[in-house]
């Protein structure tokens, strides 16, 4: 599934497919995995990086916009580092036990979201928001 692109089953309602590359950060292959199979539906290509140090090299080769990132993988130096290097991708943190203080330091650092790991909804809306949404803007422009 790396890189590689994903055969289209019917589209959820409601969303179209993202024509995006997407980079997916998680601590768990198996829940990596769950999610992928999920957000693959969503996205032109998906990545999953199975380490903090996976995480750089995969955003650079697809040139995603779109990141995932667990906050059991990453510290929230790691991730300040990884968008500092990668302003033009908007990364989404992601954590089992999200709650409003992990979601304030994780902006902080840089991200544009947290949600709460199994929030397919709420990671997909960021994607609409931080990355279809701005490149409408900036083709009509």
């Amino acid at each position: 599934m790396d890189g590689n692109k994903l055969s289209l089953p019917p589209l959820e309602k409601g969303f179209a497919m993202r024509p995006i590359n997407v980079v997916l950060a998680h601590h768990d292959a198996v829940a990596a995995d769950r999610l992928a199979a999920s957000l693959g539906k969503q996205f032109r290509n998906l990545a999953i990086a199975k380490s903090d140090g996976e995480i750089a090299p995969a955003v650079a080769r697809l040139r995603a916009p779109f990141a995932v990132v667990d906050l059991e993988l990453v510290d929230f130096s790691t991730l300040k580092s990884l968008c500092a290097e990668f302003p033009a991708t908007a990364f989404v943190c992601i954590h089992r036990l999200a709650d409003d203080r992990m979601w304030s330091d994780a902006l902080a650092m840089g991200a544009v979201d947290c949600c709460h790991s199994s929030d397919l909804q709420g990671i997909l809306l960021a994607s609409e928001r931080y990355v279809v949404l701005t490149r409408s803007r900036a083709a009509a422009a």
